[in-house]
């Protein structure tokens, strides 16, 4: 109870106080006691405030820049995941760019070779010391069979060795286990070009002193039941051996295709054949080929004994048999 009265007390007093000292800064003017009292004050708390401010600041500054630090941190980690986006993007369409040029050249070179042709995708590639080979993702369902050519936009990539429904196994041109028949694009000069994995390929001309010199583009040569269409590049001369040679002479060759670099391919599967043109005077001389198996009459085999050649037996046999029964 005297508690509450001495708080009460001291609140009366502690107002009337403050009423007296407004009422006296009113009145008083600028050159009133409280004013010159406000004055020392600010005298002798000034230095005092600058000095605790010169302390106090180094720590705000120091909380600030913690603060502006972690916002920074988070900045650039923003902008680095936006950084490595761009550049996904960036490696996605020269991604693309890529693979639009390479089906762009795929395109171009079967229709300027009027192949009837099936674009198929890379999906596995297999080169070792025993095998050079890639799978496709065409099949049977797709029209693809054995032994079909493989081409790219640059020239030649193998033949078909394998076929399943949906995919297929191409045996590369570099393979040592591949041949196909070749000639020089310049002067026509036959002979059978080969791989040897990752070094040039080998082209053996029938001709040792064949007219085959550095730079000459070789390319496939068709013949009759060939695998291969005439003209797909195979590649350019890189060495043309010895004309000299006597037995055989051996001609290296760069490919034109990049075997490390096969992702879209097309598989040959009819290529325009020139009909043979007709000899001088023979254009309008019918021909009728012979049937292959002479017609026969199948009746007339199953009556015939097999032992019997068709001709009667002489006189003197029958009574040769008449005698041996007696």
């Amino acid at each position: 109870m005297y508690q509450r009265r001495r708080v009460r007390i001291l609140i009366g007093v502690l107002l009337f106080v403050s009423l007296v000292l407004i009422t006296v800064d009113v009145r008083g003017g600028d050159g009133n006691i409280l004013e010159r009292m406000r004055g020392a004050a600010t005298t002798v708390i000034s230095p005092i405030q600058d000095g605790v401010s010169a302390l106090v600041r180094p720590v705000g500054d120091a909380v600030s820049g913690v603060g502006e630090l972690f916002r920074i941190r988070s900045e650039n980690v923003e902008l680095r995941e936006r950084v490595e986006q761009l550049e996904q993007r960036r490696r996605t369409m020269s991604d693309l760019e890529r693979e639009n040029q390479e089906l762009r050249a795929l395109l171009e070179f079967r229709d300027r070779a009027r192949f009837d042709a099936v674009t198929a995708r890379v999906v596995a590639l297999a080169p070792s010391s025993f095998e050079w080979t890639i799978t496709i993702d065409v099949g049977a369902n797709d029209g693809v069979e054995r032994d079909m050519p493989v081409v790219d936009g640059n020239g030649l990539v193998g033949r078909v060795v394998q076929v399943t429904p949906t995919a297929s196994r191409v045996l590369l041109a570099i393979d040592p286990s591949f041949f196909a028949t070749s000639r020089a694009a310049r002067t026509g000069e036959v002979g059978t070009v080969g791989g040897r994995g990752g070094e040039p390929m080998i082209m053996t001309p029938l001709d040792p002193a064949a007219s085959i010199e550095l730079g000459d583009e070789i390319v496939t040569s068709s013949y009759a039941g060939g695998v291969f269409p005439g003209g797909i590049p195979i590649g350019v001369v890189s060495d043309a051996g010895d004309p000299r040679a006597r037995l055989t002479r051996t001609i290296e060759v760069l490919p034109y295709v990049d075997f490390t670099r096969l992702h879209h391919v097309l598989v040959v599967r009819s290529a325009p054949i020139d009909p043979i043109p007709p000899l001088d005077g023979t254009a309008d001389i019918p021909f009728t080929p012979p049937p292959l198996v002479p017609e026969l009459d199948l009746d007339d085999l199953e009556e015939r004994d097999p032992l019997d050649d068709g001709e009667e037996p002489a006189d003197g046999d029958e009574a040769e048999d008449g005698g041996d029964g007696g």
